[in-house]
């Protein structure tokens, strides 16, 4: 071969490595070992608690406001007990949780899951009619009004206070307050604020929704409301299991909205991770879980010692192992395992416990809490049968 035709394709090779460089740390960014991330698989539904039906409530609602309690934690560190209950007390009062005058709650697996429709737009906030005066802000960007603001969504933000505290409920890259999971998330951050807070304090609760809405009979309705919700315990979908399932689904559920952390969590519980992941992150300034951190934690609550990596659990003994790329047979409390060449056994990047009802519980990835969510079947490898 001639100099100039290996200077050539020199040229050409140079030029594709970085891109090879980035497509494989695609690949691998989301996380491999030690405990694995999540896959590329993902669903096109939010993957939140599981409810019990609530009179009043829709599906979506009630899942966007127990997964909104658990979120706070990570998205408002600082504040402290905060109930799904306060959240579905705001959300009575101020749309009878996305139902009022007709409105439905999306409840179709899709990117429109929790949209209420048509959309919740309040009145003209232009002094009259013991309103507000308050001119636009947004440019009808959020209430199609670009001359005063009206409050929007479910939980009724005015959209200057949208912009200021709207968070992504839904993991779904985008904030709409027309959203359930949106909603409730933003309306938990707004109550929190960025002090130190405990909600459980009757004057901070009373202080928090006053912010909220300055009226004294808000306030007493809303707890009023929320005291209904209190009154019916925990509304979260009931688990089928007994024995050693029992205590380590209920291990796992004790650390629900705890943060992912690279490297994190083992038998003693959260604890702060290493770096660093394939992607480049990092866990040793987060004290949590990876998700084999988690199911090494509650699977030794019912003392069965499984390892400290997914490849690990798998490949351990102490469970079962059945390759199937279905949940046939699982079990609640059984592990479920996942990689990019489901049925192998090899590669496993990823490990969930199951909940039963196509529901897991795991520690899903950066950036994230633990928390239940569907399985995605797509890279489910394996099941690691508790029995």
């Amino acid at each position: 071969m001639s100099s100039g035709k290996k200077w050539a394709i020199g040229l050409v090779i140079a030029g594709l490595l970085p891109w090879l460089f980035f497509i494989l740390a695609m690949f691998i960014g989301t996380g491999l070992l030690p405990g694995g991330g999540a896959s590329l698989h993902q669903d096109p539904v939010p993957t939140q608690t599981s409810c019990v039906e609530v009179a009043g409530i829709p599906k979506p609602t009630c899942e966007a406001y127990l997964s909104a309690e658990q979120k706070i934690k990570k998205v408002r560190p600082k504040c402290k007990n905060l109930k799904w209950t306060l959240l579905a007390g705001i959300g009575k009062i101020e749309s009878h949780h996305g139902t009022f005058m007709g409105r439905k709650v999306n409840e179709k697996p899709g990117p429109s899951y929790g949209d209420v429709e048509p959309p919740v737009i309040g009145p003209v906030l232009d002094g009259t009619n013991n309103t507000q005066r308050i001119p636009d802000t947004d440019g009808g960007k959020y209430d199609n009004d670009t001359v005063y603001d009206r409050a929007v969504g479910p939980t009724q933000f005015i959209p200057q206070t949208w912009e200021s505290v709207a968070q992504d409920g839904d993991d779904d890259g985008d904030t709409d307050p027309q959203n359930v999971f949106d909603s409730a998330l933003s309306t938990a951050a707004l109550l929190c604020g960025k002090n130190s807070v405990d909600m459980s304090d009757p004057t901070t609760e009373h202080d928090a929704i006053y912010r909220y809405n300055h009226s004294e009979q808000y306030v007493k309705d809303v707890r009023n409301a929320k005291a209904e919700y209190d009154a019916l315990g925990d509304i979260t979908e009931p688990v089928n299991a007994t024995g050693d399932a029992k205590k380590i689904i209920a291990a796992a559920k004790s650390q629900k909205g705890v943060p992912y952390s690279w490297g994190g969590g083992d038998t003693l519980g959260p604890s702060y991770g290493i770096c660093c992941s394939p992607g480049g992150y990092s866990g040793r300034f987060i004290k949590g879980f990876d998700c084999s951190g988690l199911t090494e934690y509650a699977y030794g609550k019912a003392g069965i010692m499984i390892g400290g990596t997914a490849q690990a659990q798998h490949d351990s003994g102490k469970v079962r192992v059945t390759h199937q790329t279905n949940l046939k047979g699982a079990e609640p409390g059984d592990l479920l395992f996942f990689s990019d060449n489901p049925g192998s056994g090899k590669g496993i990047f990823h490990v969930s416990i199951y909940l039963g009802g196509n529901r897991q519980i795991e520690a899903p990835r950066t950036n994230d809490v633990v928390k239940e969510s569907d399985v995605r079947m797509g890279s489910l490898d394996s099941i690691g049968h508790l029995k």
